[in-house]
């Protein structure tokens, strides 16, 4: 009595702890899995609890099979064994039917759960997922989901089956012999207890498990996304022992967990042989005393085992409870995240026809931004750029160039003031999501994806023809050395563009941009692989393509800031206008190396066969 008072303050205590509320609320995010695919995940309980009642009618089974070898009943031995080997057959066929049909729910909800979150990932505000790491993202779209899909498809069907089988058990038993009965039962206590102290630190270490698991993919991405540098600076030896000290961690958390495990395990397994030892001996009293017959024995053993083994499958269900819920608790955090109102805007829509005949302006008024600590990026930002124009935007690196294009495109929302785009003389609209089709964006790092050099170009326009595509890529100073190509646009980019130079990657990007045919298009130091005269043809292009096209350019070479309209001092969380070279006395710590500042004419000419790639 003392201990059911004890474990019953503990329940109320997690309840008001709101552990218990946590569980519930990941069970019915869970549960939503289940409803989806409710008549496979019934066919497959069905099919379970079938296979434990035959398992159960092989007991009964045996003990007929067993009193007519020994001549206790006159039964038809022949018959009754053909009956037990007719139930282990089909012991065998519902084992495989179930076995496939695991298989299909498995791999359809596993699916449907990865497919949801990699939706939502991608529909997710961009801000607010800017703190999770993307190995953390990738485990959680597969080590997670992996994990709820095999414990949705298990659990309730496990759960289902395992009741029937301890129900029928007991049922049997005590309509045979009560005593056997309630000694099966007698170690019901200890596995509570058990189960009660395992469950204490289940979810502690699943957490840790699941959180390292994040990390260790992170880790990994990171090395193998970076494995140049890491060569060139000579860092294999040191990451070889980070990765040697990330396997050390996993070991001891894996040792840690088991070692609470192993101790339950210990408890559970000693008690369990004790009742096993004591149902056997009380059959084979009873059997002795001439109050049963063989059959009846191997029978009562049997379903001694079936009781104690239901039971504690049922109480061991509990931590299988928990790491779903661990694992649902952390792809909520990500499908809980705010979204991104992803529908097209009509009114966006006429604007970007409109803007091949007006162009598009862009207007800051007011705008404050700050990060999630709150460290002002903006204080009443007031900014503007018109169609035909292009803006130049300079100051030191870390100051907020990159934040502001990213504001541009409705990634960050300015926590004051207004971000607006319109037709010159028309209405103006609010930058958010649907705006972005305005906007042709060329960030650092010449992102290329894996494929050919046409799927990537045509990732912004289907549609695109090939003539389309030699175009941009002509006004991108591209089509010459795609051309000469083996295999021309259809040549394999590789992963990270890695066949191409940093110019080359470049000017590829740029003829992508370009390709979406948007009214605005920003450069994030997008031209800083290219030689001057590159730099200056294709800006020239892009402009000439489309005289109404507006242009916001990040760099730090005056050779950019010479073809722009105006320009915009970006430092110390302003953005103000300057005029001509303003910015000459702080021009040597923004400035490129020249070559005509270094080197003699000679070597200027050398210097200007080395192709793409900054001198």
């Amino acid at each position: 009595m003392k201990f059911l008072l004890a474990y019953i303050r503990k329940v109320i205590e997690k309840i008001k702890a709101g552990k218990l509320k946590e569980l519930t609320k990941q069970w019915r995010w869970i549960l939503i899995y289940v409803r989806r695919y409710l008549l496979l995940v019934g066919v497959y309980t069905l099919l379970s609890v079938s296979g434990s009642l035959l398992g159960l009618g092989t007991s009964l089974v045996s003990r007929s099979l067993v009193d007519a070898v020994t001549g206790y009943n006159s039964q038809d031995i022949i018959g009754v064994a053909a009956l037990y080997v007719g139930v282990g057959i089909a012991q065998i066929f519902i084992g495989v039917i179930r076995s496939r049909l695991s298989l299909r729910v498995s791999l359809k909800i596993t699916n449907e759960i990865r497919s949801d979150i990699y939706q939502q990932i991608l529909q997710t505000d961009w801000e607010s997922l800017a703190s999770f790491r993307t190995g953390d993202l990738l485990y959680r779209i597969n080590g997670d989901a992996g994990m709820i899909a095999n414990h949705v498809l298990t659990f309730l069907p496990n759960l289902v089956s395992t009741l029937i089988s301890f129900g029928t058990a007991f049922v049997i038993m005590i309509q045979n012999d009560i005593v056997m009965a309630m000694i099966s039962l007698g170690g019901a206590p200890i596995t509570l207890i058990t189960s009660r102290y395992s469950m204490m630190k289940m979810r502690e270490y699943q957490k840790k498990n699941q959180e390292f698991s994040s990390t260790k993919m992170s880790f990994d991405q990171e090395t193998f996304q970076n494995l140049q540098m890491v060569k060139a600076f000579g860092l294999v030896d040191t990451f070889i022992d980070r990765f040697h000290g990330m396997q050390e961690r996993a070991i001891k958390i894996s040792m840690d967990q088991n070692k609470y495990q192993s101790i339950g395990s210990i408890l559970t397994s000693l008690t369990g042989s004790l009742i096993g030892y004591a149902c056997y001996g009380f059959a084979i009293f009873r059997l002795w005393q001439g109050e049963i017959s063989y059959g009846t024995m191997t029978m009562f053993v049997s379903m001694a085992g079936s009781l104690r083994g239901s039971f504690s499958s049922v109480v061991n269900m509990m931590p299988m409870l928990l790491r779903a819920g661990v694992s649902a608790g952390r792809i909520m955090e990500i499908t809980g995240l705010p979204r991104e109102q992803m529908q097209e805007d009509p009114r966006v829509q006429q604007m970007k026809k409109e803007s091949k005949r007006t162009g598009i302006r862009v207007h800051m008024q007011d705008v404050m931004f700050w990060y999630e600590e709150e460290q002002h990026i903006y204080e009443n930002v007031n900014f503007h750029a018109e169609p035909g124009e292009i803006i130049g935007l300079v100051g030191p690196s870390g100051q907020g160039k990159t934040t502001l294009l990213r504001l541009l495109l409705g990634l960050y929302h300015p926590k004051e003031g207004r971000i607006t785009v319109g037709v010159p003389g028309g209405d103006s609209q609010d930058v958010s999501s649907a705006t972005r089709c305005l906007f042709s964006y060329i960030p650092q790092g010449n992102i290329l994806f894996s494929g050919t050099i046409e799927e990537n170009l045509r990732l912004l326009k289907p549609e695109a023809t090939e003539e389309d595509m030699i175009r941009v890529l002509k006004a991108a100073c591209a089509w010459e050395f795609v051309n000469d190509l083996e295999e021309g646009i259809q040549t394999e980019v590789q992963e990270g563009g890695r066949r191409f130079s940093e110019g080359q990657k470049q000017r590829l990007c740029i003829a992508r941009a370009l390709l979406a045919d948007a009214p605005i298009v920003l450069l994030d130091e997008a031209t800083s692989a290219l030689d001057m005269a590159t730099e200056q043809r294709v800006l020239h292009n892009i402009i000439r393509s489309e005289p109404h096209r507006t242009l916001i350019v990040t760099a730090h070479r005056p050779s950019v800031f010479s073809m722009c309209s105006r320009m915009y001092r970006v430092q110390k969380g302003t953005v103000r206008e300057i005029f001509g070279w303003e910015a000459e006395g702080e021009a040597p710590e923004e400035e490129a190396w020249e070559p005509e500042a270094d080197l003699s004419e000679p070597d200027m000419k050398i210097a200007a066969t080395w192709g793409d790639g900054p001198l």
